[in-house]
């Protein structure tokens, strides 16, 4: 990664960081259209289990690539944008902000939102043993999206009580990281992975949290985001980050071919299998070779802004919030459209879209809403 070994300090915002933020939210939609109508399931009125062929095959493997990367992204950035105000506010008035930035959210969506989300599943339950909804409401505990609110609130609280602030308030001049330390960063990732996913097992589902088993891709770009600020990482993305990162995808390959594929069979090898090493090996080195291409790519070529940029945005948090039951709703209504799976996906993607932005900026138009989303 290669680029001017010093840079002056940021002091403008990096409109690539607000659009790839937006394409990340974007993917979130797409990740909870596919699984409405994939065939993993998951998801509160998809496909109960339908059978599988060509196009639902296709919309499994979009869902399980864009796990490996896209949510370990948003916590990159969301680490990447921390110091700096946690540098301005200082901890305590940092605390308060990111609890009442996230932590408001979470209850809008788990509160408010929830019911809307899981009535499909209450609906679902057969007559004679579905229980009063108050009942169905306080023991149904799946928090649907707003899981990364909580988890994002948790790293943001443990960075401002042992967050230091700098000497100095000017950003560290750009330090190019050594080539090779990212495979190797990587590869320790994708061990580490491998030894987590040895209690909380790939797939599954612990304390109604539905992707555990990423916490230490999470947890670690988290911290990533935060020396990638701290160090002037980001104007060292030079072309060979792409190159290096489209290398890593290459590479990534290989563990996945000499076994890693075998977790993904019916019949998934134990988690101390060294099957199940190589699958997090490859689960590590795609995710890093796709942040780098995404990153070097939004700074090269999106790093842009205008009204409709800033319309996107600026209404990236409350679509992310507002997006799931909207979806329920849209799948809902094409329930009976005499189509395939792949039309209904077609027309539901889209809508859901537009119906996610089209809500979020309707939402934040309520006075006191647009503090809080």
């Amino acid at each position: 990664m290669s680029a001017a070994s010093v840079a002056a300090p940021v002091t403008t915002r990096l409109h690539f960081v607000d659009n790839l933020r937006v394409y990340l939210t974007f993917l979130v939609v797409v990740h909870h259209v596919v699984f409405a109508y994939g065939d993993i399931g998951g998801w509160p009125n998809g496909p109960q289990q339908p059978e599988p062929d060509g196009f639902t095959s296709l919309l499994d493997l979009v869902a399980m690539l864009n796990q490996t990367f896209f949510m370990g992204l948003f916590f990159l950035l969301s680490g990447y944008v921390s110091p700096r105000s946690l540098d301005r506010k200082g901890r305590a008035r940092f605390a308060a902000d990111r609890t009442l930035r996230l932590g408001a959210p979470f209850v809008i969506s788990y509160v408010l939102l929830r019911p809307l989300f899981t009535l499909p599943i209450y609906l679902g339950i057969p007559a004679a043993d579905r229980p009063p909804y108050w009942r169905f409401y306080v023991t149904e505990l799946d928090p649907g999206i707003a899981w990364f609110l909580a988890l994002l609130l948790v790293f943001a609280l443990a960075y401002a009580a042992i967050g230091a602030r700098p000497a100095t308030d000017r950003q560290a001049a750009g330090r190019p990281v050594h080539p090779l330390l990212v495979p190797a960063f990587a590869v320790g990732l994708g061990v580490v992975t491998w030894l987590w996913r040895m209690v909380v097992p790939y797939g599954e589902e612990v304390l109604e949290l539905p992707s555990l088993f990423y916490l230490p891709q999470y947890l670690t770009l988290f911290v990533v985001g935060i020396c990638a600020f701290r160090q002037g990482w980001i104007a060292c993305l030079g072309p060979r980050t792409g190159l290096l990162g489209w290398l890593l995808v290459a590479v990534s390959l290989v563990p996945m071919v000499l076994g890693g594929h075998e977790v993904l069979s019916e019949s998934m090898p134990p988690p101390a299998a060294l099957s199940q090493l190589g699958f997090a090996l490859w689960d590590a080195l795609f995710a890093t070779g796709v942040i780098l291409v995404l990153l070097r790519f939004f700074q090269r070529f999106v790093d842009v802004t205008g009204p409709l940029a800033r319309f996107l945005s600026a209404n990236a948090l409350a679509v992310y919030i507002l997006h799931a039951p909207i979806i329920v709703g849209v799948v809902a209504a094409l329930e009976g459209l005499g189509a395939t799976p792949a039309a209904k996906f077609a027309i539901a993607l889209p809508v859901s879209i537009m119906l996610s932005w089209a809500a979020a900026a309707l939402v934040r138009a309520i006075p006191g809403v647009r503090r809080l989303l």
